[in-house]
């Protein structure tokens, strides 16, 4: 089975967290052979891996680095404290495709946070 997920997605995300981080996590991002690395809103590097596991699910390992982050941002910690240490992120991702139409999405749960995460193919 081959499924070729190159591309050029928008990135969005809804999440449960209320806490005084604004988040600038959405964007775009590039996916060349099973792997992405961008900056954020609040220049956090996110490096990603893709795994297709099926037809259907996609395993997303992402590394969230906030060494170069905006001063007034952190990220969060398991247990919800702010901290400027990387962050791995792991989720099984929904794959669906419809002709040349393709998206990812699925949730993340990290300490009491929940992100609900959706990537759509805008290009190739």
């Amino acid at each position: 089975m081959t499924t070729d997920l190159d591309g050029v997605y928008q990135v969005s995300s809804a999440s449960n967290y209320d806490g005084p981080l604004v988040k600038r996590s959405d964007g775009t991002t590039e996916i060349r052979n099973g792997q992405t690395s961008r900056r954020d809103g609040n220049n956090v590097l996110w490096s990603s891996t893709f795994t297709v596991l099926n037809e259907t699910e996609v395993l997303m390992l992402s590394v969230a680095d906030p060494a170069n982050a905006r001063i007034d941002f952190l990220l969060t910690a398991p247990n919800g404290t702010p901290t400027r240490e990387p962050v791995t992120y792991r989720s099984v991702l929904r794959l669906a495709r419809q002709g040349d139409k393709m998206q990812m999405s699925g949730q993340i749960e990290y300490g009491d946070e929940i992100v609900i995460l959706t990537l759509r193919k805008v290009g190739d």
